[in-house]
């Protein structure tokens, strides 16, 4: 259990205007106690737990933090409950869930974007739909007005986008995308230039997924755009490239896409027309040389 006791007496004591000097006089300790104690470094004695209490005019167990580490508890039950829900698709259990949680914790920007998301993909009538989006809206704009966490803000900045895009709101949906950092100036990319030996290397290794994920993306529009199915072979390569000796918690969702690029290959390739695989030689194969464009 991670006692609060030391955030509450410098919060306590900083409250009622004290120094710590003067509270160490009071109860007959050093000041470097209570400098200890405040750094988390160590805990009062048992037997001066009502003392302190006593002295700042609270309860122990508001002295020692029960109460938020009940709220805390509580908290961490139910963000796990509606990632349960969300893999079981209970959307409508999780609504009901986060509007129970957010009377608890207001305008927590965790439950916001998760009563958000649980109200995208609720089944419904057009117009229960169209409800639901405009008020994720409300709520991914609440968080960004107010919101202080900033992996949080970007995260709903992006998810903003479609929302507006899925309600029919082009001009918003470009609005906010045109907010969005490029790809140059993404955490990972500073992080890279000032942590050191398992940290950076962590952070390198963690950003293949997205990287290998968001240049498969580019390859296919390109591909889509220009009628060029060499698109589609460039990020076959890249991911095969990035997939070799893999871990399967890094290379799942990397063998997903892989799996579809694959898919859009053989379609280009007319392969899946004639019943071949993509490695064997067949009516697919002039088709596959015909088309092949160079990048």
């Amino acid at each position: 259990m991670n006692l609060l006791i030391g955030e509450n007496i410098r919060r306590l004591r900083r409250q009622r205007d004290l120094t710590q000097e003067e509270v160490a006089a009071h109860l007959g300790i050093s000041p470097q106690s209570i400098s200890k104690w405040e750094r988390g470094d160590g805990y009062p004695d048992i037997t001066m737990l009502p003392v302190l209490a006593n002295y700042f005019s609270v309860s122990v167990d508001e002295l020692i933090g029960m109460d938020e580490i009940a709220k805390s508890r509580k908290y961490t039950e139910l963000n796990l409950l509606w990632k349960e829900n969300n893999e079981k698709n209970l959307h409508h259990d999780n609504v009901l869930l986060m509007r129970k949680a957010l009377k608890l914790f207001p305008n927590n920007a965790l439950l916001l974007v998760q009563l958000s998301t649980s109200l995208e993909k609720l089944d419904g009538a057009e117009e229960e739909r169209a409800h639901n989006l405009r008020e994720s809206i409300a709520l991914q704009e609440q968080i960004l007005r107010y919101g202080e966490d900033s992996e949080i803000r970007g995260a709903t900045l992006y998810n903003i986008c479609f929302t507006y895009w899925k309600n029919g709101e082009r001009e918003k949906a470009l609005e906010y995308a045109k907010k969005l950092p490029n790809l140059y100036k993404a955490r990972e990319n500073a992080l890279i230039h000032f942590l050191e030996g398992e940290e950076k290397h962590d952070v390198a290794k963690n950003a293949l997924v997205p990287l290998a994920l968001s240049i498969t993306q580019h390859l296919t529009v390109l591909a889509q755009t220009e009628g060029n199915p060499a698109y589609y072979e460039k990020a076959e390569q890249i991911l095969n490239l990035l997939l070799d000796d893999e871990e399967d918690d890094i290379a799942d969702p990397m063998r997903t896409v892989l799996s579809e690029i694959r898919k859009k290959l053989r379609k280009s390739r007319g392969e899946e027309s004639c019943g071949k695989s993509p490695g064997e030689e067949s009516c697919g194969k002039s088709r596959r040389e015909e088309s092949r464009g160079k990048i």
